[in-house]
Formats: C-alpha cells, sequence, structure tokens
C-alpha cells in the first residue's frame, strides 16, 4: 500500500505518537508567533531608525524573542529525539510480543524480515519521528499564522504566496510518487540482502566445507542494494534544488512587488519590511518538509511494514479444553493462503480417535504441513471447522489448547544451553532422571550436560530431531499432553534408529498424527490419510 506522511494506525496505536504531536502543535503555534513577533520587532528598528527615531526597548526585546525562539527549537528538538527513542522501544517490544503472542493467528514472519525491520528499518524512525513528523506540525501552523499576519498588512504579498505555496505542494507530491518507487526497490533491496546474509550464515559450515565461496554474491546482492541507495539520494538532491528554486522565485515575486509600491509611495517602509521578513517563513517551513521527505520516506515505509506486521486476526475462544484424550474432528476444511491460486489444503473429513496414530502422507504441496498448523491453531482455516471432544477449535482458549499438544516439527528449534534444558523446554523443572529417560528412549547417546549452539550446527539433523522427539516424549508424560504432532520425525535416519523411534512413540499411548514420506513410519500407523492438493482421501 502507498504511504502516507502520517499513518493514522500509527497515531491510533502509540500514546507517544499522539503526544508527540500534541506537543508538536503547542510548540509550533509557540515558534509562529516568535517568527511574528521578531519580524514585526526588527521591521520597527529598520523604519524607526530609517525616519531618525530612537530605539531603546525593541533590540533588547529582538533578543529576547531571538532567545525564546532558540530555547523553542531546543525544546522541539528533544521532545522529538525522546518521542522517536520511545516509539521505537514500544514498537521493538510490540513486535516482539506479537510473536511470541499464542493468540497470534497467520503464517511468521521470516526471520531476515523482521531483523531488516526491528534494525535498519527502526533505524529510520530517527528521520521519520524525530524530524519530519515536528517539521510538518510547524508547515502547518506557521505558513498559515503568516500569511494571516501579512493579508492583514498588504492583501497583495498575501495573494501571491497563497498562489505560489501550494506549487511547492505539487512538486513535493510529484517527487513523492518517483521517491515512493525509488525507496520501495531500496527496502526490497534490503531486505534481499538480508534474507541473502541469513540464508549463507545458515549454511556457512557446509559451503565451507564443499569450497562454495560466497563473496561474490554477497558483493552483488550489496552492489543493487549500494546502487538503489544512490539513485535515492540522486533524486533528493534534485528535488531539494527544485523546491529551492521555486520558493525563492516566489519570495522574489513578493519582494518586487513590495520594493515597487515603497519606491513609489504607495507602501511604508515599516509594514513593507514585515512584509519582506515573514514572506520567506512563509515557503521555509514546507521547503524542509520537502528536503525532509526523503529523510522520512524509508522511516514512514518501515512504518507500513510493521503496522502490516501487527495488523492480523487473533483467537477470541475462551473455552478451557477437556484436560483427557479427545476426538479431533476436521470438516470441510480449506486453507487459502491467496498466492497459489488454487486452495493450500483442501480436506473433506478426517477424524482422528484417542490413542490412534494416523501417518499423513501426499506430495509436497498438498498441504500435509499446513493441517498440523491448522491444528496448532497458528492458521485460521478459509472454511470448515476443527472440533475437539465435540467444541470448535476457535471457541477454545488457544493458549490452554496448546498444552495438550506435543510437536516435532520439520526444523526443530533450540535454544542456546545444554541437551537437558532444550529437551525439557515444552516442560520445565522436569527431573534429571526423566530428560536422561527421554533422551535413551529417542535413541540419542548425547550427555544431558552436553552444551549445544541455538544454530545446532554441532548436532546432526538426525540427532536434532531425535532431540525433538525427546522432548515430545517428555511432554506427554511430565504435563498429560495427548496429542502428539510429528511433522516427518524420521527424515535422515537409518532404519534401526526410526524403529526406536517409532516405538518410543507408540509406547506413549498419545494420540499421534505424524506427516511422513517414509515406509517405516507409514507402515507403523494404524491408519494412512493421503492428501492431495485437491482433497485427501482416507485410505
Amino acid at each position: 500500500m502507498p504511504t502516507r506522511p502520517l499513518d493514522p494506525r500509527l497515531v491510533r496505536r502509540s500514546a507517544t505518537v499522539r503526544r508527540h504531536l500534541a506537543w508538536s502543535v503547542v510548540l509550533g503555534t509557540a515558534t509562529a508567533v516568535l517568527v511574528i513577533v521578531v519580524a514585526w520587532m526588527v521591521a520597527e528598528v529598520v523604519a524607526r531608525r530609517f525616519d531618525g527615531q530612537a530605539v531603546v526597548a525593541l533590540p533588547l526585546g529582538i533578543v529576547s524573542a531571538f532567545v525564546l525562539r532558540a530555547v523553542v527549537a531546543w525544546l522541539h528538538s528533544v521532545v522529538a529525539e525522546r518521542a522517536s527513542v520511545r516509539v521505537k522501544a514500544e514498537l521493538r517490544a510490540e513486535v516482539v510480543d506479537d510473536l511470541l503472542d499464542p493468540r497470534r493467528l497467520g503464517p511468521r514472519p521470516e526471520s531476515s524480515r523482521v531483523i531488516a525491520l526491528l534494525g535498519p528499518g527502526m533505524d529510520a524512525f530517527d528521520g521519520y519521528i524525530g524530524r519530519f513528523l515536528p517539521q510538518l506540525a510547524l508547515a502547518a501552523i506557521v505558513p498559515a499564522a503568516v500569511i494571516a499576519v501579512i493579508a492583514w498588512v498588504d492583501l497583495l504579498s498575501a495573494a501571491i504566496i497563497i498562489l505560489t505555496l501550494p506549487l511547492i505542494g505539487v512538486f513535493m507530491a510529484l517527487v513523492g510518487l518517483l521517491t515512493r518507487d525509488k525507496v520501495q526497490r531500496r527496502w526490497v533491496a534490503m531486505e534481499r540482502l538480508g534474507r541473502h546474509f541469513a540464508d549463507v550464515l545458515d549454511g556457512l559450515v557446509v559451503l565451507k566445507i564443499f569450497g562454495r565461496p560466497q563473496e561474490r554474491g554477497l558483493r552483488e546482492v550489496g552492489d543493487k542494494h549500494r546502487a538503489e541507495s544512490m539513485r535515492a539520494l540522486r533524486l533528493a538532491f534534485l528535488s531539494s534544488l527544485v523546491l529551492e528554486l521555486f520558493s525563492t522565485i516566489s519570495v522574489a515575486l513578493v519582494a518586487v512587488s513590495v520594493g515597487l509600491r515603497v519606491v513609489e509611495g504607495d507602501m511604508e517602509l515599516g509594514p513593507a519590511m514585515l512584509v519582506l521578513l515573514l514572506a520567506p517563513e512563509a515557503y521555509l517551513p514546507v521547503r524542509r518538509v520537502g528536503t525532509l521527505f526523503h529523510d522520512s520516506t524509508e522511516g514512514a515505509e518501515a512504518t507500513v511494514e510493521i503496522l502490516e506486521l501487527l495488523d492480523h486476526e487473533r483467537h477470541r475462544g475462551e473455552r478451557p479444553p477437556q484436560q483427557e484424550a479427545s476426538a479431533v474432528i476436521v470438516e470441510d476444511l480449506e486453507v487459502d493462503y491467496g498466492d497459489r491460486g488454487r486452495p493450500s489444503l483442501f480436506l473433506d473429513r478426517l477424524a482422528i480417535h484417542p490413542g490412534e496414530f494416523v501417518a499423513v502422507t501426499g506430495p509436497s504441496g498438498g498441504g500435509k504441513s499446513t493441517l498440523l498448523a491448522v491444528l496448532l491453531g497458528m492458521i485460521e482455516p478459509k472454511a470448515g471447522a476443527v472440533r475437539v471432544g465435540g467444541i470448535d477449535l476457535a471457541e477454545l482458549d488457544i493458549a490452554a489448547w496448546r498444552e495438550q499438544i506435543a510437536w516435532v516439527p520439520q526444523v526443530p528449534g533450540l535454544i542456546e544451553g545444554t541437551i537437558g534444558e532444550n529437551i525439557a523446554l515444552g516442560c520445565p523443572g522436569a527431573a534429571r532422571t526423566a530428560v536422561e529417560r527421554a533422551l535413551a528412549d529417542a535413541g540419542l547417546p548425547l550427555a544431558v550436560d552436553r552444551p549445544v549452539r541455538e544454530d545446532a550446527a554441532d548436532l546432526s539433523a538426525g540427532e536434532r530431531r531425535r532431540l525433538a522427539v525427546a522432548r515430545a516424549l517428555l511432554r506427554v508424560r511430565e504435563t498429560g499432553a495427548w496429542l502428539v504432532l510429528l511433522d516427518e520425525p524420521t527424515a535422515g535416519l537409518d532404519a534401526a534408529h526410526e524403529a526406536a523411534l517409532i516405538a518410543a512413540i507408540r509406547g506413549l499411548g498419545a494420540t499421534v498424527l505424524a506427516v511422513a514420506h517414509r515406509p517405516e513410519t507409514i507402515a507403523a500407523a494404524d491408519r494412512v490419510v493421503t492428501i492431495t492438493p485437491a482433497e485427501a482421501v482416507a485410505a
């Protein structure tokens, strides 16, 4: 969606932004009053000295007004900088809380996108919140006050300013259209650079082992980002030149008009000086808005991205789920991500009975992992329903429902710590003996106290999956979770380890739904459900 100078969603969401705008209006009004007072005093001094009159108190008043104006400008900058820091902290905390919120619906954003938003994207708020929004308030208040005073002194000069001032706005709009495309391309280039860098880091060890250096790829992606940044900077410099040119010509029109009338005796020197001093002040705030527009565009773009990230549906259900194992019934389920041209998952009917081991098979892209995401409450279906013990999943307290589930994803997540801490992640406080038993049942010959890294670089893919299965075993035994969701838990394992893992899972006596491709896992199931891209057929 196109960016706006100030997104109303940000105003509604952030109390700090609302306070910042209120302070901007107050300080902008004070600035307008001081601008007019200083101009009037200077005009009076010049006019009186030209007539040979004495000026005693006015110079002191001018100095005092300039000091007050400097104080107001300093307060404006302090308020703006503090608001920028607070808004960044609030939005960062809100994004993190939102990503951890169990009631969040929808797919999780890519980590590279989140990093780009919370890093460089938030850094752009210094220019957006700290400089552009205060100047926007000044541009709305100061020119109106200045034009009103000039109209009271000289209607012709006010008419010239009223006719020429919109030209700057027109050129700002034209520049904004060009800038938007440039900044969006730069933002896309930065996200692409972040994704590429994240992918390289994830596979750095493998790439190094096989002698596949990535310097060239990183250099090419970085050069694209640099080129887009330079295009945006060139446009910023050229647009600033255009705005300066038109404001200078507009002020010159006022000056020529006033000067000719003073020479001809149709206008006194005092009012003429007041008009000449105030005319540039009518254009200056608008011109600065145009100059700061480029500094703010990236921040405005990041604001839109962050608000879209936060703008999603949440679970509203509050009913507590049953604590004992219940039948899970799926009927007429349809999930559509909206980018495939067809449903991502369509499932006519699936019944999973307590204690049953059901294997889900089918070609890639058919929606097997999507089915698990729906059962976990991470995705809201477009149509159909999931009922647990006769209660619609949408009515359940999703956090309490997930307490009944042990989940093993395709790529299990780890934390920096020990093997034991990772296994006990789903049930903190579990006894060491219980952790060791789960570790042994998963066929993982590792010490409980062995350190493990978050990126799992010191574990093989098979060890990582068996660790996740051990985590599920412990969760079922210690917390009473009765539904186990597995996404290809035996991929990458040899026959012996696969058989041991399946035996441990079956020994739980829990209800198991496993996405599987390996024949051994499929053969061990009580029932097999085949999902195709169009429908699901029970076998």
